[in-house]
């Protein structure tokens, strides 16, 4: 295993990020972590204090070297607004900064990258897809109805996530955007789209290290109770409006039973008088026959 690529890989660091740090090509780096060219020995000195980790490790590594390079505690630097790590601390006494003991990972940054930008792609193509929401929309005004509620909520998430992106404090970032990523866990967790074991088993508020999992749960329990509340009310409504609708139509009903009723009492007595009215013109055409007779 070739100790500078793995290096890299773990600092967070793309081909094009440390060769424009140290000065050299992106073929230049590569050649010397696929071992088809020596890296000069300014360039190891360079890569070492870039790093802050003896030369030794921009080779062939073991698996021992490899357990070293593991357990050796990293510190966070920003590069170029995305975060990285070396071995060593900005602050000479590094005082000011926290310690990290990242997890192994054999995936290159450039792999990383890619995947992300695959990620992307789907999830915009399917923002595109749901912010439409007119597959049972079935007027114009309907369709346009629902296109402008999906974009009020996508266009509040921009808005959070460009507030973020502008805030002038570097360190606020990470913050806030755990701050966003809480309470939509929080919704999530609320309305059953996340199991609570899915939430990280993170620091306690007072760290401020990153999500705050109790915090997320109260928040959670929080926005079931005003949805069970909401859900209920309407709820409760329609099974009102449609029990009015069903003694509407049974009041029709009976109302249509008892005009057939009426009608036919009314056929049946015009029938009787017309019969009577038949039965006195046959009783008048016999008297006056016999009385010819």
């Amino acid at each position: 295993m070739n100790g500078l690529k793995y290096i890299r890989v773990r600092c967070n660091l793309s081909l094009n990020d440390l060769a424009e740090c140290i000065g050299v090509t992106r073929q230049a780096l590569s050649a010397w972590e696929n071992g088809k060219k020596e890296i000069p020995e300014q360039r190891k000195e360079q890569l070492s204090e870039f790093f802050g980790i003896d030369q030794r490790y921009f080779g062939e590594i073991s698996e021992e070297e490899k357990i070293t390079l593991l357990e050796k505690a990293m510190f966070r630097y920003d590069h170029n607004g995305r975060e990285s790590y070396r071995y060593k601390p900005q602050d000479k006494d590094g005082k000011n900064q926290h310690i990290y003991f990242l997890p192994d990972t054999r995936i290159s940054m450039d792999e990383k990258y890619v995947l992300a930008q695959k990620r992307k792609q789907e999830i915009l193509e399917k923002a595109d897809d749901i912010i439409k929401w007119t597959d049972h929309a079935g007027s114009i005004a309907s369709q346009i109805s629902c296109i402008n509620r999906g974009c009020s909520i996508y266009g509040m998430t921009n808005d959070l996530m460009e507030m973020m992106r502008n805030m002038e404090k570097m360190i606020l970032k990470m913050p806030f955007y755990y701050e966003l990523m809480s309470v939509w866990k929080a919704m999530l967790l609320a309305y059953g789209l996340m199991e609570q074991e899915e939430i990280s088993g993170g620091a306690p508020s007072e760290a401020h290290g990153g999500e705050d999992p109790e915090w997320i749960i109260r928040l959670a329990e929080e926005i079931r109770k005003h949805w069970d509340a909401e859900r209920s009310y309407h709820e409760n409504c329609e099974e009102e409006r449609r029990e009015q609708q069903r003694k509407e139509k049974e009041n029709k009903e009976q109302l249509k039973g008892k005009d057939q009723i009426t009608r036919a009492e009314e056929q049946n007595r015009q029938f009787r008088e017309k019969c009577s009215e038949s039965g006195k013109e046959a009783v008048l055409v016999s008297s006056a026959s016999d009385h010819h007779d």
